[in-house]
């Protein structure tokens, strides 16, 4: 009999016993849906925080930082200080691979005061690409440029919600002077050159969701040389520890990654008890991804142990079937049917039991996965505290083909010794069963 014969064959004795063929596949399509359902979750909740990530700042952002080998070590000044002056060369040295060098120091809170109310602002200093970093979109006016703070400029960047309750919603507030009172009495004064727009999700992650508008307290950016002197920061300490760098647009990470630490390394003096820690955030989210995939691996595997119970159940079924028919069995012996051709009929239709059982789990997990993520879609989308997340659903395309074989070959392994046995029977004495 060929292959097409065999399975036909198989296909007439599943639907000629529907209730015992759908109960039989029953513990495939709950294993198999299981590692679906968990392995789309998996994968989706991997998706949903790279994509969170990415609307919160910028994946192409590298953090550099100077660690001490030694309690000595950090009474030295590292190879390169990260201040005005040497990320000013840096840049320079890196024109058209970078778009932005960070330098940043934070103020404290202040109010802005208009007619009876009081608007609180955040106040922070960068050097420049404050909105580039943060993902915000500016609106009006540019974002802080490196010149603001060489020249130390008294100007701002503020967002919109700032402009619409403080300044009463004016349509171009370019060029306006507002002066915003310190915690300590410190009055800042500043001229507006931008305005950002903080969307929901970055209002929600940094807190201020449950808010309503008008009580929110955004970001009022000014040159980090400003700061200092407001903060009275003396020169020795006009610098930051860590440096964070934006790559331009195309430029790839990785190759900038190691022509920037070739770069701090060439200023490293011989013998220097420091050395150069790099953090990416593409580099972070690659290994939540890693572990992600470790976490869903596993408790696929624990739920697939559940299939081994549903091929018990189909050798079992397989054994019965093979009893029920011992005399067609012996009548085809009879007639010149060979062992493989018997073997081969009773193997065929246990894979093909397994193969619908594992194509409806698969169908199952799929619809569980993405009903899941309908809810938590909706749950995000009505609570302003997870509203940041960017639900995403991704299908496991991987884990579905290997479901799929693993089912059938669930359906090779425990359809084998009930194939075998058929196989094996006498034709007298098959002919002989009643």
């Amino acid at each position: 009999m060929t292959f097409y014969e065999n399975l036909r064959l198989a296909w007439s004795c599943v639907k000629s016993n529907k209730m015992r063929s759908i109960l039989t596949m029953l513990g495939i399509i709950i294993g198999i849906s299981a590692v679906i359902t968990i392995s789309t979750l998996g994968s989706s909740l991997k998706e949903t925080i790279g994509s969170t990530y990415s609307d919160m700042m910028s994946t192409n952002q590298l953090a550099f930082m100077w660690i001490a080998t030694s309690d000595e070590a950090e009474e030295q000044e590292p190879p390169v200080v990260f201040d005005l002056e040497n990320t000013y060369e840096f840049k320079q040295a890196f024109a058209g691979q970078i778009s932005s060098v960070n330098l940043m120091t934070g103020v404290g809170t202040g109010d802005y005061h208009y007619g009876d109310d009081i608007k609180t602002v955040n106040i922070l200093g960068y050097s420049e690409g404050f909105c580039e970093s943060n993902n915000y979109e500016v609106i009006m006016g540019r974002d802080l440029e490196y010149q603001d703070s060489f020249d130390n400029r008294k100007v701002c960047v503020v967002s919109a919600n700032f402009v619409k309750y403080a300044l009463g919603g004016m349509k171009n507030p370019i060029g306006e002077k507002i002066e915003v009172e310190t915690s300590d009495g410190t009055i800042v004064t500043a001229y507006i050159i931008g305005v950002y727009d903080m969307t929901k999700k970055q209002s929600s992650i940094t807190g201020t969701a449950e808010k309503s508008d008008k009580d929110k307290v955004t970001d009022m950016i000014i040159p980090v040389s400003y700061a200092w002197d407001l903060t009275d920061t003396p020169e020795s300490k006009r610098n930051n520890e860590v440096l964070y760098i934006n790559g331009a647009p195309g430029v790839d990470g990785t190759t900038l990654k190691e022509n920037i630490t070739n770069y701090f390394e060439s200023k490293r003096e011989a013998g220097s008890e420091y050395y150069l820690l790099i953090q990416s955030l593409e580099e972070q989210l690659k290994m939540i991804s890693k572990v992600m995939d470790v976490i869903t691996i596993i408790i696929s595997v624990i739920a697939a142990i559940s299939l081994l119970v549903g091929g018990i159940g189909v050798m079992n079924i397989m054994l019965v079937s093979v009893v029920e028919r011992t005399k067609e069995i012996g009548i085809r012996k009879a007639l010149g049917a060979k062992n493989k051709v018997i073997e081969a009929q009773f193997l065929v239709e246990s894979v093909l039991i397994c193969a619908i059982g594992g194509v409806v789990g698969i169908l199952l997990g799929l619809l569980n996965g993405g009903l899941i993520a309908v809810i938590a879609k909706a749950v995000v989308s009505r609570s302003e505290d997870y509203s940041f997340l960017t639900i995403n659903v991704s299908p496991p395309v991987m884990m579905i083909i290997i479901s799929f074989l693993f089912s059938t070959f669930v359906g090779i392994v425990f359809g084998l010794y009930p194939a075998r046995r058929a196989a094996r029977l006498s034709p007298i004495d098959a002919l002989r069963y009643e």
